[in-house]
């Protein structure tokens, strides 16, 4: 049942608890986790294709699913569920994700994977509004940048990290992919084991006032909100050119530059991990629109000409090169992610439906992106070259900074 101590807010005049730090953390953990598992499939693509005799164009499908849904579900369910307390929310999506990577591993061709992944990627967007829910528990308005500085800096290691691992675990199972997804299977009901005993409510924060307003003048005025649109044109053409990459360069690499999949997943990692300590520099730093505007633009401009360089150097020593200075660009993320928490006088419940609309302009660009990047492969007979077009998305960054520079709006 819906639970009214999910829209619970810390007041200014109470001390936080060092705990919060712990809530964090394992909620970020079993977040980025969700990420990782949606994100590597780029690394076990070529061995589900070999399997399966995929497409290019079904290769894309598989990568986009998790974010097809996110497309077409995301504030809707982000509008119900923001109604549940955040512990339970997050318990029951991990063990949900659990569920759904076993049918993926169990799946016997490319329709049961891609239902497997639509519905992990359901678990995944229903378990976002709790971020939102228990940044308002737990953490004071000036602590909220330095939240997604961390967050950004769990991301850059653990998705780098399993970037780096993913390949020796397939070679570890001879190359079965479906082992691989066991493991991540057991993963995630651990996350869950842990996350059921020290994941807590806080305690301290206060009730707040139930809203009277209906569902429907809640999205009327989250739609009103500038800021929350000019987030999500910023991420919708980083994402796309992200999720591309992060599907298509390990098949680019081993077809065209001969590049291993181990030393792809070392590039892959790279041009993630830097971003996770550049993003807390940027949380901690980046106190003014005007500072944030001139890294949005600087980031989009960085992203953009090393993701196209990529698909124009073959040497794997600049390939490491361009990896480090576009993980560095990422640093940006926080930045966007945070921009509904700044919106002044905006309900805890408004904040988590606003972040699912950001994400959900994000998640476009990543459901669109390796699909679109399957299709111009087909269509124009290189892989390459559908990449170089692909490397102009992130220039959204350039429009966000430019509409970002004012100050935050006022609810």
């Amino acid at each position: 049942m819906p639970l009214e101590s999910s829209v619970k807010t810390l007041s200014e005049n109470v001390t936080p608890s060092p705990y919060r730090w712990v809530v964090y953390t394992l909620f970020v953990m079993c977040n980025i986790m969700g990420f990782l598992i949606a994100n590597t499939i780029g690394i076990l693509l070529p061995a589900i294709s070999s399997e399966l005799d995929l497409t290019p164009i079904q290769q894309g499908m598989l990568s986009s699913a998790p974010f097809w849904a996110h497309v077409g579900l995301m504030i809707v369910i982000a509008l119900w569920v923001s109604r549940y307390a955040p512990k339970i929310l997050t318990l029951v999506t991990v063990v949900l994700g659990a569920a759904f990577i076993l049918v993926q591993a169990w799946a016997q061709g490319f329709f049961g994977i891609f239902v497997g992944r639509l519905l992990f990627g359901v678990t995944m967007i229903a378990r976002e509004p709790a971020r939102s829910l228990l940044i308002r528990q737990w953490l004071p308005q000036k602590e909220v940048n330095h939240a997604g500085g961390i967050s950004n800096l769990f991301f850059g290691i653990i998705v780098s990290g399993g970037l780096f691992l993913l390949p020796m675990l397939l070679n570890y199972f001879d190359g079965n992919w479906r082992n691989v997804m066991i493991t991540f299977a057991f993963i995630f009901f651990g996350l869950a084991i842990v996350w059921a005993i020290f994941g807590k409510e806080n305690p301290l924060a206060k009730q707040e006032a139930k809203e009277k307003d209906s569902e429907f003048q809640i999205i009327v005025r989250i739609f009103s909100y500038k800021d929350v649109w000019f987030a999500g044109i910023g991420f919708l053409g980083v994402v796309m050119s992200f999720a591309s990459f992060n599907s298509f360069l390990p098949t680019l690499f081993a077809d065209s530059y001969d590049i291993s999949l181990g030393k792809s997943g070392l590039i892959i990692g790279l041009y993630i991990l830097p971003g996770g300590f550049s993003g807390v520099i940027v949380g901690l730093f980046c106190k003014s629109p005007k500072s944030r505007s001139l890294i949005l633009i600087l980031s989009g401009i960085v992203i953009t000409i090393t993701y196209g360089a990529m698909t124009l150097v073959d040497s794997y020593n600049w390939l490491i090169l361009l990896a480090l200075a576009n993980g560095l660009a990422w640093g940006f993320f926080p930045l966007l992610y945070m921009v509904p928490f700044h919106i002044s006088g905006i309900k805890p419940r408004e904040i988590a439906i606003s972040v699912a609309t950001v994400m959900t302009m994000a998640s476009i660009g990543s459901a669109i992106g390796p699909t679109l990047t399957g299709y111009l492969q087909e269509s124009l007979g290189s892989l390459e070259t559908s990449l170089r077009y692909i490397s102009i998305a992130p220039m959204t960054l350039l429009i966000a900074g430019i509409l970002l520079r004012k100050a935050p709006q006022t609810s």
